[in-house]
């Protein structure tokens, strides 16, 4: 954890800093002499032990880390950085990614030729020059000015509006240019669309026969008598496929506070696992054994994950899930600090601008508190009640506490809070535990269609209960409040948390001393943001 605060403070330093690429260069040589100091103090520290030079490096290590940090943010820029030419021109390009449709528009991630490689653009195309929907690999041809990504302003409008930055958001995503497509676009022959393919990474490769097997998938579950709005949530739980999630479906999500439930993270994957395990618990007898079990539980787990078109927030909770049960073979626990420390530290070293990416920051800061706190609860709570009540109170700790972690965040980035997050964890956590284990069942019996017609009628009505839980949630007076709390304010809310439990629980005056000045800052902030 020591190493890791340096190298985010590096990366955030870096998104926050606009610094040239040129940079870079002397950055390396900057990195170099701090790694040989560290390598020579750190030799004769282990010859002769001083205070004052493991002081100094532990500072030369933090420099060190810094320094990476800015570094591998700023080659992660220049990964992005295209000189688009000026005015129309013809591209050629794979779609990579389901279209998703907008009120007079499809928006779709397309890897488009640029000579010297492939890149991301975001493309946005009139609905009427469609013939036809596109699918995920279907190589098209179109003409259109092709920009490095901006956020739109209307027009009269002397700026964009402040709030979310589309821009800035799309450059963090990969994407190094957005255009508009009003014209038709051609859709080019097999035999141009498999050489196309062919010249892509083989990243892009794997990704695009993966959304091609969900498309099959998805398709087995036309049979299902569900409405639209059923068939769209069970696809996000279940597969990863947001394509089809309205704004209304979004928002009945979001007031009660089940939109978790809807991204593909941490908590499927639990689920999965915790499945998984259970099924495989007779391979715990021996240690080898052990080794086994793991083995199958990463492989069908990743295997999940790439089916599920490979996203962010999976992609690093699966990474995390993986790290804690190797460290859970070691005798380290299934959960710890350490474990959650070093799978941050991968995911920054292969994408440090995962930092600044808000499912990120939910992620790490929620799985962060609930392990920080677990010791704490399990000595003061669990240990003093019932063996019969502590799976409700755990479920209760988890979702508490993790509610509590990230409210500061989602306050700040959403401008809203749930206030009936415990009713409705009750009913999603249960029901989207049965859709998981539902689906898994459906696919394992297709080729029994009688028990798949079964399973998949079960389903149905779980997806059913759940949506008219959430709907009745919502329509709730105060199920939701509106609160608008600025970045600052946001972090020294986070921040207050620790000094005011250890006051809290020990009662001494010198964390009551920090709770009362980390306050003071964020009242001080939120009054002049």
């Amino acid at each position: 954890m020591g190493l890791l605060l340096p190298l985010m403070v590096g990366i955030g330093l870096a998104e926050v800093v606009e610094l040239p690429q040129e940079i870079v260069r002397y950055l390396i040589t900057v990195a170099s002499a701090l790694l040989l100091a560290a390598v020579v103090v750190g030799l004769l520290h282990l010859r002769q032990r001083n205070v004052v030079r493991e002081r100094f490096f532990i500072v030369l290590m933090a420099g060190l880390m810094l320094t990476i940090g800015i570094i591998s943010d700023l080659l992660q820029q220049k990964t992005t950085l295209v000189e688009w030419q000026r005015g129309v021109g013809v591209w050629h390009g794979v779609v990579a990614e389901p279209p998703h449709a907008t009120a007079k528009t499809w928006r779709f991630t397309a890897l488009v030729d640029v000579g010297e490689g492939h890149r991301k653009v975001m493309l946005a195309v009139m609905k009427d020059a469609l013939a036809q929907k596109l699918r995920v690999g279907d190589a098209i041809e179109f003409e259109s000015e092709i920009r490095k990504p901006y956020n739109y302003i209307p027009k009269g409008a002397d700026s964009m509006r402040t709030g979310f930055d589309y821009a800035k958001w799309l450059e963090r995503q990969g994407y190094s240019g957005q255009a508009f497509v009003p014209n038709s676009i051609r859709k080019l022959s097999k035999v141009e669309r498999d050489a196309m393919i062919k010249a892509l990474p083989l990243w892009n490769r794997l990704r695009i026969a993966t959304f091609t097997l969900r498309d099959r998938l998805l398709a087995h579950y036309k049979g299902l008598n569900l409405d639209a709005d059923g068939s769209a949530v069970l696809a996000a739980i279940t597969l990863g496929d947001k394509t089809q999630l309205t704004r209304g479906i979004r928002e009945k999500f979001s007031v009660s506070g089940a939109s978790h439930v809807l991204a593909l993270s941490g908590l499927h994957l639990s689920i999965l696992v915790a499945f998984l395990l259970t099924l495989l618990r007779p391979l715990r007898l021996r240690r080898w054994s052990q080794w086994l079990m793991v083995g199958i539980v990463l492989a069908l787990v990743w295997s999940f994950v790439l089916l599920s078109g490979c996203s962010i927030s999976i992609v690093r909770s699966a990474l995390m899930l993986s790290l804690m049960l190797i460290l859970g073979l070691r005798g380290e626990g299934w959960l710890s600090l350490s474990g959650i420390a070093l799978a941050v530290f991968l995911i920054l070293c292969f994408s440090p601008r995962s930092l600044v990416d808000v499912s990120f920051q939910l992620s790490f800061l929620a799985v962060f508190f609930i392990v920080y706190f677990q010791p704490y609860f399990h000595q003061d709570i669990l240990m003093r009640c019932p063996r019969w009540s502590w799976p409700f109170l755990n479920f209760l700790y988890v979702s508490v506490i993790a509610q509590i972690a990230t409210a500061p965040l989602v306050a700040c980035v959403f401008g809203r809070l749930p206030l009936l997050f415990l009713p409705t964890n009750m009913i999603v956590i249960p029901c989207a535990y049965l859709i998981l284990i539902g689906a898994l069942c459906f696919f394992a019996l297709m080729w029994c269609q009688t028990a798949a017609q079964i399973v998949g009628v079960a389903l149905a009505w779980v997806v059913r209960m759940m949506n008219s839980g959430l709907e009745w949630i919502a329509s709730c007076p105060f199920a939701s409040v509106s609160v608008g709390v600025a970045p600052p304010t946001a972090l020294m809310i986070t921040l207050l948390m620790f000094p005011l439990f250890a006051w809290l629980r020990f009662r001494c005056r010198a964390y009551f001393y920090w709770s009362a000045l980390l306050l003071g800052l964020a009242i001080t902030f939120q009054i002049h943001r």
